[in-house]
């Protein structure tokens, strides 16, 4: 059996090309502060399966916050960066 690639990412960037495809590219931030990320790897997937891979995912990270007893914290300023209402969007 062949051995799937893994990869380290500390960036996403998320596409979506309306009807068909939404695109998440991966990458790793550099630790200039002028350099772009660099991509790692870039994954495809219809709008249906990006749905579920969403709530999969927050299923499993609000698992984790249940059964550790301790919320993932965020710093303040990131929800504002990127347009988010804690307490709505999580």
């Amino acid at each position: 059996m062949a051995e799937v690639p893994e990869f380290y990412s500390d960036a996403v960037e998320i596409n979506l090309t309306m009807p068909w495809t939404v695109a998440l590219t991966f990458s790793l931030r550099s630790t200039e502060a002028d350099r772009k990320p660099t991509p790692v790897a870039t994954i495809r997937m219809s709008p249906e399966h990006a749905k579920v891979t969403a709530m999969l995912l927050r299923r499993q990270l609000k698992k984790y916050e249940e059964e550790s007893g301790t919320p993932i914290n965020l710093p303040a300023d990131l929800y504002s960066k990127l347009g988010l209402i804690p307490f709505e969007d999580w």
